[in-house]
């Protein structure tokens, strides 16, 4: 019997979600457990809510003894049987391509500059980055709290030209907020992180370093979306950064984000659906980092600045849900080490650069 009235739950809510609104069609006449003779049951089953609580009166189902059950809108019928009912409705208000629970998304990028040359002015880098994006409600589902914790090494090549150490770390945690004021057109996206940035090889104050950004974002129409906002870099040479440009999506399927530092031209290949995309997209990026570093010459501290402008080309496959994967390949100019210390600033010749990204 439990069974059954599972079965008959679960059909309910199939029709439900169906959209199905043909009438019942009448069965034949049954006699009950106690011999009395009964209308006929009808052959698809419509329970209806309590008004008052929302819940299925299961005392109003019918019950039709050893009979299958059709489901509104199948042609075919089905034996009662062990089901799971699910939900009707998916977690409501939860903003689009997120996760319910905790974990939100894992990625992983891989990044090469090389060395062109044996120059001192030539400097490689191989990067390798990973982090796991964490997601809390903050008061409301729709308003959360990011947490990121990430990590990064960079190994250098012809880093010896400069003087530099062979290996430099990047250890943060990054808090992120967005939020959108009531139905009006104002949203807002903050982040703070705190990071430590150092070859891991003695212990500097100047290791560790805050940034963050905040940004406003007015909603002018459906297709345009305005950004104002700073940059908060902490180093040398680019501790704040203007933050401002426009969100443009004529269409589905093209994206424009004139936004400094990161501005990108993005369109949608042919035959894509809501969970599964392909884009291109054509860009520019403002690059670089700071450490706390020891000179391997004589084991001075130091602190370095690495700054460079990218121009780039990428493919992304986006997979709501699933894995992510992009490639990107570009031009890296307008390169610059400098020093705090008594090392010379040094102008680094240009160079290519490949990158590789998963998420999940």
């Amino acid at each position: 019997m439990k069974q059954l009235l599972t079965a008959l739950i679960a059909a309910a809510i199939i029709w439900s979600a169906t959209g199905s609104r043909s009438p019942a069609q009448p069965t034949t006449a049954h006699v009950d457990a106690w011999g009395q003779v009964q209308p006929p049951l009808p052959s698809v089953v419509r329970p209806s809510l309590d008004p008052d609580t929302g819940v299925i009166n299961l005392d109003t189902l019918p019950m039709p003894p050893e009979q299958p059950v059709r489901v509104a809108g199948l042609v075919t019928d089905t034996a009662a049987g062990p089901v799971q009912v699910a939900p009707a409705t998916p977690p409501s208000g939860l903003p689009p391509g997120t996760r319910a629970g905790l974990f939100q998304k894992v990625r992983f990028d891989a990044t090469w500059l090389p060395a062109l040359s044996d120059e001192p002015d030539a400097l490689g880098a191989s990067e390798l980055n990973t982090a796991v994006v964490l997601g809390i409600p903050f008061f409301r589902p729709d308003t959360p709290l990011l947490i990121t914790p990430a990590f990064s090494a960079f190994l250098l090549e012809n880093s010896a030209a400069l003087d530099l150490p062979d290996t430099l770390y990047e250890a943060s945690v990054d808090f992120n907020h967005l939020r959108k004021f009531g139905d009006g057109p104002w949203a807002m996206n903050a982040s703070v992180t705190v990071g430590y940035y150092s070859d891991f090889d003695q212990s500097s104050s100047k290791a560790t370093r805050v940034t963050g950004r905040a940004l406003a974002v007015y909603e002018s129409s459906p297709a345009a979306k305005w950004i104002l906002g700073v940059v908060y870099l902490n180093r040398a040479g680019a501790s704040v950064l203007p933050a401002a440009g426009v969100i443009y999506t004529p269409r589905d399927d093209v994206r424009l984000d004139l936004i400094f530092p990161r501005p990108r031209l993005a369109w949608q290949l042919p035959g894509g659906t809501e969970t599964d995309q392909q884009w291109w997209y054509v860009g520019g990026e403002f690059g670089g980092g700071a450490w706390s570093i020891t000179h391997p010459s004589d084991g001075s501290l130091d602190f370095v600045n690495y700054r460079d402008l990218r121009a780039l080309l990428g493919y992304e496959r986006k997979i709501i849900g699933g894995l992510t994967r992009r490639f990107e390949v570009g031009y890296v100019f307008a390169r610059e080490v400098e020093f705090d210390g008594p090392a010379p600033d040094t102008a680094l010749d240009d160079t290519l650069f490949l990158r590789a990204g998963l998420a999940y």
